[in-house]
């Protein structure tokens, strides 16, 4: 069994109101899934927070008002879940091809009310058609493929958000048609958070 501080303690630092008790009920979840599913790797509660949510929140600022999202590789919500709670002028389409990993999201799409859906489905695989004003993910690999892919899915003035380390904020920022936007993730020696924005120039 999981041990550690309440959700609620941990994730006061990072919320309040709704917000926080919406963020501590997708922990809890989290949790519970996580013993059976393997959702997620994490030594307690207090690294769940730090590691998982804390760290997709790192994000927020860049979420305001309104808009459109697509989470690949979402897994188990991650980051795209922590960002439509605190964000909620945003709706969002969560991807994940594994079927046990859909199962979850479905489940906290509805237990949290999010305005949201998730697909089944690998980006590759995803029909021509909708665009998003944001297109993220974290620690999915492959981040040269998926920056051509999402070129050609962006609304004008969107951007790529991808949570990665410093060899690949490196390796990206050669890829041409594209200005890189980088900062530190907090809490993390050598994470890094880049966006992504493509240009003509």
């Amino acid at each position: 069994m999981t041990t550690g501080a309440p959700f609620a303690d941990l994730l006061a630092p990072h919320a309040s109101g709704a917000t926080h008790e919406r963020l501590v009920a997708y922990a809890e979840l989290l949790e519970r899934w996580s013993a059976r599913h393997n959702l997620v790797s994490f030594s307690d509660r207090e690294e769940l927070v730090r590691r998982h949510i804390a760290d997709a929140l790192g994000a927020s600022p860049l979420f305001s008002g309104e808009g459109s999202v697509l989470d690949i590789g979402s897994g188990a919500g991650l980051p795209g879940v922590p960002l439509l709670v605190a964000n909620p002028g945003w709706r969002g389409t969560l991807l994940e091809p594994r079927q046990k990993r859909w199962t979850f999201l479905r489940l906290v799409i509805r237990e949290l009310g999010l305005n949201a859906v998730a697909e089944c489905s690998r980006y590759e695989d995803l029909v021509p058609g909708p665009r998003w004003d944001r297109i993220i993910a974290r620690a999915v690999g492959g981040d040269v493929a998926l920056l051509r892919w999402a070129g050609g899915r962006l609304r004008p003035g969107g951007e790529v958000v991808l949570w990665t380390t410093e060899g690949a904020e490196k390796r990206l920022s050669t890829q041409p048609g594209w200005r890189v936007l980088s900062s530190e993730l907090p809490g993390s020696d050598h994470g890094r958070l880049c966006r992504l924005q493509p240009c003509f120039t």
